[in-house]
C-alpha cells in the first residue's frame, strides 16, 4: 500500500466524517456553528485529497477510475464554491454523504487500484466485524426503543395512564434515547462499510459477485439511516414518523442479517 492508496482511504475518511459532522451541524445546540466549522473543514480536505487522487489516477492511467474521481472533485470544490459565496451550507451536507455513497461502490465494486496485497488481514477483518455488530446491536436497541416510545405515546394520547405507571422512563427521554441511538448505528454502521470496502479493494482475491447481495443490502441499510437522520435534521420530522423509519430501518437490517445469507446459499 503506498502514498497513493492512503490518500485514496483518507479521502474515503474525511467525506465520510464530513459526512456524519454536517448531519449533526443543523441541530439546535450551542456547538452548532462549531461542528459546522470542523465539517467544513473536513469537506476541504476531502476536496484535496480528491484532487491529489485524480491526478493520481490521470498519472496512473487509471481509466477506470478517472471518471468517478473527476466527478466526485468537481462536485466537492463546487460546494465549496457555493459555501464561499453563497453560504449555502445544506448543499455539503448533501455532496458529503453522496461522495461517500460513490467512492463505497468504487471500492466494492470496480476494479482494484492494484494488485490484492498478500499482507495479513486479521486485524481490519476483526475489527470490521466488530464496528459492523456493533452498528446492527444499537440498530436493535434504537428498534426496541421506538416501539417503546410509540406505545407510550398511543397510551397518553388516548390518557390510558395506567398503562404508564410500570414506566420509569419519561417520552422525551425516549426520544432523545431513540435519537442516540440511531447515530451511535449510523457511526458504527458506516465506519463497517468504510472497512469492508477497503478490505475488498485492496485485499480481496475472490469472485466480486459473491459479496453482490450482502453489499447491496448494507448500502440499502446505511441509506435508509442515512435519510432517517436527514429527514429528523433538516425537515424536523416528528418523534413518531422518526420511530416508524427506526423500525422499517429495522426490518431491512433483519432482512440482509437472516435473509441474504441464507438466499446466497440456496441461489450459490
Amino acid at each position: 500500500m503506498n502514498f497513493y492508496h492512503l490518500g485514496v482511504i483518507s479521502a474515503l475518511i474525511a467525506f465520510a466524517g464530513s459526512s456524519g459532522l454536517y448531519l449533526h451541524s443543523f441541530s439546535k445546540s450551542s456547538t452548532q456553528e462549531k461542528i459546522h466549522r470542523a465539517a467544513y473543514a473536513m469537506f476541504m480536505l476531502a476536496a484535496f485529497l480528491m484532487a491529489f487522487n485524480t491526478a493520481n489516477a490521470f498519472f496512473y492511467n487509471m481509466k477506470h477510475l478517472t471518471s468517478s474521481f473527476v466527478l466526485i472533485t468537481a462536485t466537492a470544490w463546487i460546494t465549496i464554491l457555493a459555501q464561499v459565496f453563497f453560504n449555502l451550507r445544506i448543499v455539503g451536507s448533501i455532496v458529503a454523504p453522496l461522495s461517500t455513497l460513490i467512492m463505497l461502490i468504487q471500492f466494492f465494486f470496480v476494479a482494484p487500484h492494484g494488485e490484492p496485497s498478500v499482507e495479513s488481514t486479521g486485524i481490519l477483518m476483526s475489527v470490521h466485524i466488530i464496528v459492523s455488530v456493533l452498528g446492527e446491536a444499537f440498530a436493535i436497541i434504537a428498534f426496541v426503543i421506538a416501539v417503546f416510545y410509540l406505545v407510550q405515546q398511543r397510551a397518553l394520547k388516548k390518557k390510558q395512564l395506567n398503562r404508564l405507571q410500570h414506566t420509569q422512563v419519561s417520552i422525551s427521554k425516549l426520544n432523545d434515547a431513540l435519537i442516540l441511538t440511531i447515530w451511535l448505528g449510523f457511526i458504527f454502521l458506516t465506519c463497517g462499510l468504510i472497512m469492508g470496502a477497503i478490505y475488498s479493494q485492496f485485499y480481496f482475491t475472490g469472485d466480486r459477485m459473491t459479496l453482490l447481495g450482502k453489499v447491496l443490502w448494507a448500502f440499502l441499510v446505511w441509506l435508509w439511516y442515512l435519510v432517517t437522520l436527514l429527514s429528523r435534521n433538516f425537515f424536523n420530522l416528528s418523534a413518531k414518523r422518526l420511530a416508524w423509519m427506526t423500525i422499517l430501518g429495522f426490518v431491512l437490517l433483519a432482512i440482509g442479517l437472516f435473509g441474504i445469507n441464507n438466499w446466497s446459499h440456496v441461489i450459490g
